[in-house]
């Protein structure tokens, strides 16, 4: 296939909200194949569950070699590829030495804690929802809401700042929904706005994760102001956007399959499973960062030149019949549930184990309290947002 026949990245969703059709048939011709990115570059797309597993436990393939002159890249101009004090830009022993400094307030045992306080928020938001009009946008006013409520008040930001913590968000994670210069705008406003988090802490520190930080910059010297700034960052962003979209995606699948709405509501038990089918059907982002050769190597059979690239889909891997059994079918009782959503080995996501809490808060306390749940308007008619690294509906009205 030639450069000017390649498939376009991102491929457009199909209906619903449903992967591409034709992940599904590069999967079964090559899970390896090359696509032209918006920036005007190519990449290797991998689709394949095995693939996708291999392509991101390899540290071959490198986040840090993005940074490089000439690196390809997944769009033009400054995004968050390019910036060396980022948590997901980095390799080897910095990364470790950062992901360390977060790792103990993401633990299981920790996200249990959290567990009361996440289904309290939960239930608040019901309450609004229940006092407001009807049909209520479960989106905007309740799963854009909960993760974000949550990182806050575990990061020590102000919870009444979400909306321009969402709107920042929004262009940080853009493919081609946002100009370069809205993207450099909400780096450089974030940016900012943690500076001042950080500064208010040191005056006044508290039991929050970002006063953690600050004592380890300033008493322990295991980071500096910068890499304080954008772990700051980090976790602001990373720590409710991809949660967002997994609660949004997967309260409209589960309202679209109303039978397995029912199920849940009439058995509180499948929670935990409930939620990792969830994940495998309907993760909250379509694919995963980019990563660099950073030497020859072979995937799936395909040969990956030094210097090319790499973008594993999750979306896709979640649907390989070799892993699952007829994947494209929601059922929360299946037992072959394979997903990559909090993706793998070193990049993977330190605060799954609170995302996973969010989720079973989100869907089990709606079942409970909503078992009547259901769209208001045909499931063809949800709207869904297109060129950002993650998911999600322009909102979801609901009736019950």
């Amino acid at each position: 296939m030639s450069d000017d026949t390649l498939p376009h990245y991102p491929l457009p969703l199909g209906p619903l909200g449903e992967p591409p059709e034709e992940y599904s048939e590069l999967r079964a011709k090559c899970p390896v194949t090359k696509v032209r990115l918006p920036s005007g570059d190519t990449a290797w797309m991998v689709t394949g569950y095995d693939e996708v597993s291999a392509a991101m436990s390899d540290r071959r393939l490198s986040r840090a070699a993005l940074r490089e002159p000439g690196a390809v890249r997944t769009v033009s101009g400054e995004d968050f590829s390019d910036n060396p004090y980022n948590l997901l830009n980095q390799e080897g022993p910095d990364h470790s030495r950062l992901r360390r400094l977060i790792s103990p307030a993401f633990t299981p045992r920790k996200a249990e804690l959290w567990r009361p306080r996440i289904e309290q928020i939960a239930n608040e938001l019901i309450d609004h929802l229940a006092e407001g009009p009807r049909p209520a946008d479960l989106h905007h006013d309740f799963a854009a809401v909960l993760p974000v409520w949550v990182i806050c008040e575990m990061v020590g930001a102000p919870v009444e700042d979400r909306e321009k913590l969402q709107r920042w968000t929004d262009r940080l994670v853009s493919i081609t929904a946002h100009t370069p210069e809205e993207r450099l705008a909400a780096r450089e406003e974030s940016a900012a706005y943690v500076a001042g988090l950080v500064a208010k802490h040191r005056e006044e520190p508290g039991e929050d994760l970002l006063s953690t930080l600050i004592t380890a910059r300033d008493d322990d010297d295991r980071l500096n102001e910068r890499e304080l700034v954008w772990l700051g960052i980090n976790l602001l962003v990373a720590g409710h956007d991809t949660t967002v979209s997994a609660i949004s995606r997967g309260l409209f699948q589960l309202l679209r399959h109303q039978d397995q709405w029912r199920l849940l509501a009439d058995n509180p038990d499948l929670l935990p499973q409930a939620t990792e089918e969830l994940l495998r059907y309907a993760p909250p982002s379509e694919i995963g960062f980019m990563r660099i050769a950073t030497e020859d190597i072979e995937l799936a059979g395909t040969q990956v030149a030094k210097g090319e690239g790499v973008i594993p889909v999750m979306h896709a891997a979640g649907r390989d019949t070799r892993r699952v059994s007829d994947p494209e079918r929601l059922d929360l009782t299946r037992s072959d549930i394979a997903h990559l959503a909090f993706g793998h080995g070193h990049h993977y996501c330190p605060g799954a184990g609170v995302a996973r809490v969010e989720l079973q808060a989100a869907f089990g306390t709606l079942a409970r309290r909503l078992p009547s749940l259901h769209l208001a308007v045909p499931a063809e008619r949800v709207e869904w947002v297109g060129g950002l690294l993650t998911l999600r509906p322009r909102a979801l009205p609901v009736e019950w």
